[in-house]
């Protein structure tokens, strides 16, 4: 084998280790004692007065600030999972949150448009199975 081929073989193998560990940690994993934030297009103030209850709603579980954004670009949430909370679940909290206070609502997609052909029974059948907590 030349050295062209042993390189590849190298960068192949250090390739397939750094994906094998990245599968091996959870998400929740990686976002322990993380900051998650959102940035609001809303004043400090006004974020404060209205805060959702799904980032109150766990207490001493998370810990949240509320900080000016840089360039007087409106605020950011910031939330850390301190408790048993979950990273994932505070996420889909400052989404919502973040939905509520710019918007007043969380917008949900419409429906998958269908197509009465092969390919539109099967992207029905994919679409179905995420409407059902699934992933696609």
């Amino acid at each position: 084998m030349n050295t062209t081929g042993k390189a590849l073989l190298a960068a192949g193998v250090a390739t397939a280790v750094t994906v094998a560990r990245r599968r091996r940690r959870t998400p929740d994993d990686q976002a322990t004692g993380r900051w998650l934030v959102v940035t609001v297009y809303r004043s400090p103030e006004e974020v404060q007065a209205s805060l959702p209850q799904d980032l109150t709603r766990w207490g001493d579980d998370v810990e949240l600030r509320i900080v000016p954004a840089a360039g007087d670009k409106g605020t950011e949430l910031r939330a850390k999972p301190v408790g048993e909370t979950s990273a994932h679940d505070i996420r889909l909290a400052l989404r919502r949150a973040k939905a509520l206070l710019e918007a007043g609502e969380v917008v949900r997609p419409d429906t998958a448009p269908t197509h009465p052909g092969p390919l539109g029974k099967a992207l029905g059948l994919v679409t179905n199975r995420a409407a059902g907590g699934g992933r696609l």
